[in-house]
Formats: structure tokens, C-alpha cells, sequence
């Protein structure tokens, strides 16, 4: 039986997304948060009162799945919505003050999954791994 590379290279995509995720969730559970809460949460820090297709668009993820997160971080405190001042039919997300408390926390946690994923690795070989999961996810959008 001949075997390619490339069935063993899904698997290992797959099995390191996995374990990803439940590092994520290991992490941010400590916060009441799930994997890619952070994500949106990260976005809000760098420009909050953004519109929930606005965050779609930056995560990279289909309408119904921000609304599903914000609607989740909403219960736990972290966000707020307001309709959009001038666009009736946008509505804007803003972090709570809970969410402001537990900016430095949920910026470590990611630092933390970061530095766990990519400990042996070099400058060099981050930027190439950061390249080359670019180029998957480009070829698998089309």
C-alpha cells in the first residue's frame, strides 16, 4: 500500500487544531470564556463599538457565528450591543467594564497559547509556520 504525504499532514493539521483548542479552552476557562471569544474580544480591544459584520469580517467567520458569541458574552458580561447611530439596520458591539478588568487576563491567555504552541521554535520559523498557515487557509477559502 502506498502511502503521500499529504493524508498524514491532515491529520497533523487536524490533531494540532484540536489540541489548540482544548489548550484554548483550558486557558479561558479560568475566565468563563470559550475558544474564539477571545478572538472577538481581542478585536474589540484594538477598536471597540465595532458592528457585529464588521467583526464577522475580521475573524473571518459567517454572521450567525458572531452573533451566537456575542449573544454568549453578552450573558457573561463582557459585551453590550447599541444599535448603530446612522445605519438602522447595523448594530455596534462595546466591551463591559468586566470585559475592560479582564483585558491584561485574556491578552495573557492568548500569550500564554502562543508561547505553548510555538515553544522550540524559532523567529524565523514562526513567521514561516504563520506563512504557510496563511497559504492553507487561502487555498482551502477558495
Amino acid at each position: 500500500m502506498t502511502t503521500t504525504a499529504q493524508p498524514d499532514l491532515s491529520v497533523a493539521l487536524t490533531r494540532a487544531a484540536r489540541v489548540h483548542r482544548s489548550t484554548a479552552a483550558e486557558l479561558l476557562g479560568e475566565l468563563g470564556l470559550y475558544p474564539g471569544q477571545e478572538q472577538l474580544l481581542l478585536a474589540l480591544y484594538d477598536r471597540d463599538g465595532q458592528t457585529q459584520s464588521d467583526l464577522a469580517r475580521e475573524l473571518g467567520v459567517e454572521p450567525p457565528t458572531v452573533t451566537k458569541m456575542i449573544g454568549r458574552l453578552e450573558v457573561a458580561g463582557y459585551v453590550k450591543r447599541k444599535p448603530h447611530p446612522t445605519d438602522r439596520r447595523a448594530t455596534q458591539v462595546f466591551l463591559t467594564p468586566t470585559a475592560q478588568r479582564n483585558r491584561r487576563k485574556v491578552q495573557k491567555a492568548q500569550d500564554r497559547l502562543d508561547q505553548r504552541a510555538l515553544a522550540g521554535l524559532s523567529d524565523r520559523q514562526r513567521s514561516t509556520l504563520r506563512k504557510l498557515l496563511e497559504q492553507v487557509t487561502e487555498n482551502l477559502e477558495d
